[in-house]
């Protein structure tokens, strides 16, 4: 009796123990490859992910899906593709991406990304899925600008600095222009008030001159002129 119940539980140790491996070894991430794909912005663009029938397996019904994600930008998952061709978006990026579910029961879980933006270009990763969180391949997706858009933009740019700089120039000779003239009024009000003080002095002397008429007129004693006048007054 105790051997049987010693045989029973090694049984069900056994299985166990297979089911294990066998899962933990499904679940291991196979690396397919990766594509470079070049295209121009606000135009639409393929980007393929196609996964062999043996990862695929016999069974149509499994739930097996591919779950599409760009790796530049962190957990930004865009869209699974079921097996059996059901469509769930996370990210559609404004509608902008198309799926192709007839296509999935083949292994091809292609995408079209439509409108190509700047924020759009990076590296994508299509991962296959089996179950729950369990991931057994993915391939990788680089998308990039056309060496023909790459040719426009610099060509842009460099027209761009070629019209900027003679605007630099104007502008740093016009504010040269405006700092030499608010130097030279700063200079001439200078001298406008240095003439107004002199002209106010010159006048008080001749009004002190005037009023204090039996005060002494030699230079020499201009320096008493104040005094004999405040005398006077007193």
């Amino acid at each position: 009796m105790v051997l049987l119940f010693d045989l029973r539980f090694f049984g069900l140790w056994t299985l166990w123990w297979c089911c294990l491996v066998t899962g933990s070894r499904g679940c291991q991430m196979q690396y397919v490859g990766i594509i470079n794909v070049t295209t121009d912005l606000q135009s639409d663009v393929l980007l393929p992910c196609n996964f062999e029938a043996t990862l695929l397996g016999s069974n149509k019904t499994a739930h097996i899906a591919a779950v599409w994600r760009q790796t530049t930008i962190p957990a930004d998952n865009l869209v699974e593709i079921k097996l059996q061709g059901e469509v769930m978006f996370w990210n559609n990026r404004d509608k902008r991406i198309k799926t192709f579910p007839k296509l999935s029961e083949s292994g091809n879980f292609s995408i079209l990304l439509r409108n190509v933006q700047q924020s759009d270009l990076g590296l994508y990763r299509c991962e296959l899925h089996v179950g729950v969180n369990c991931r057994i391949a993915y391939q990788e997706v680089q998308l990039g600008v056309s060496e023909y858009q790459k040719t426009i933009i610099a060509g842009t740019s460099g027209v761009v600095v070629l019209l900027l700089l003679p605007a630099c120039v104007c502008c740093t000779g016009i504010k040269g222009r405006f700092c030499m003239r608010q130097e030279g009024v700063q200079a001439s009000g200078k001298r406008d008030t240095k003439e107004e003080v002199i002209y106010e002095n010159d006048m008080e002397l001749r009004s002190v001159k005037s009023t204090c008429r039996g005060c002494s007129q030699n230079p020499k004693q201009e320096s008493s002129i104040y005094v004999n006048c405040e005398r006077n007054k007193m």
